[in-house]
């Protein structure tokens, strides 16, 4: 039986868990959803929080009630499982098309990475541009130690994150990541290769990622575009 938290309603924990078999294609449009007294007793709670989480997915557009028929998931839903995406695709999943290597080589490290890679007066750099059901998903620089520029190959780049390649390739393997989350306008230039608007709302996300010993072994500046994630979190207040 689910155990829930006490520092949260019990009505949100229920909408979380269902929202979240939603989004993850777990429950695919045009599913059933349980009737309410059976949610209950599978949650082991009464049917009041089991109603009120309903009815938040309801207004969420994620669920449907039809009188006399039941409750499914919507159509609406499918739209969202496609550009919820969890961060860690962006370091093990195959693209499901070719990304385009736009450009690569070596340059100086940036003055931002300086202090992350104080060893280093380069870097080696590849711009690409990453798809996702067909459209551009995702647009920006990748950096990381030019020692293994030759083993990170434009093959490889158009079909791996950088970090699987790092560790098959190169045997780094990468065990936490610091990420720098913001909204922001698109420039000319990320607008261009996201088929946007200049100053259209993107997400930007900067990282660095390091190994086990704590050194750094990657980092990379990406552009979104503004749909392409949904966050969602649950903070516990101080009675």
């Amino acid at each position: 039986m689910q155990r829930f938290s006490k520092r949260l309603p019990l009505w949100h924990q229920i909408a979380a868990l269902l929202r979240s078999e939603i989004l993850s294609g777990g429950r695919g449009p045009g599913d059933s959803v349980q009737p309410e007294l059976e949610l209950a007793r599978q949650f082991g709670v009464s049917v009041i929080p089991v109603r009120q989480a309903l009815r938040v997915l309801e207004e969420e557009e994620l669920i449907v009630r039809q009188r006399g028929r039941g409750t499914f998931v919507s159509e609406a839903a499918r739209g969202r499982q496609q550009v919820v995406t969890p961060i860690q695709q962006l370091f093990t999943a195959e693209f499901e098309k070719r990304a385009q290597v736009l450009e690569r080589g070596i340059v100086s490290t940036p003055p931002s990475l300086q202090t992350v890679f104080s060893n280093q007066v380069e870097l080696a750099f590849v711009k690409r541009l990453a798809f996702q059901d067909g459209r551009p998903w995702v647009y920006g620089t990748l950096y990381f130690d030019k020692e293994y520029a030759a083993a990170v190959t434009t093959p490889l780049l158009r079909r791996f994150p950088l970090y699987r390649i790092l560790d098959e390739q190169c045997g780094l393997r990468s065990t936490r990541s610091h990420f720098d989350v913001m909204a922001t306008g698109a420039s000319s230039d990320c607008a261009q290769h996201l088929g946007i608007d200049p100053l259209a709302s993107v997400l930007s996300l900067n990282s660095v990622t390091y190994d086990a010993h704590g050194r750094a072994i990657g980092a990379f500046n990406l552009y979104f575009h503004g749909d392409s994630f949904v966050f969602r979190f649950d903070m516990p207040h101080d009675d």
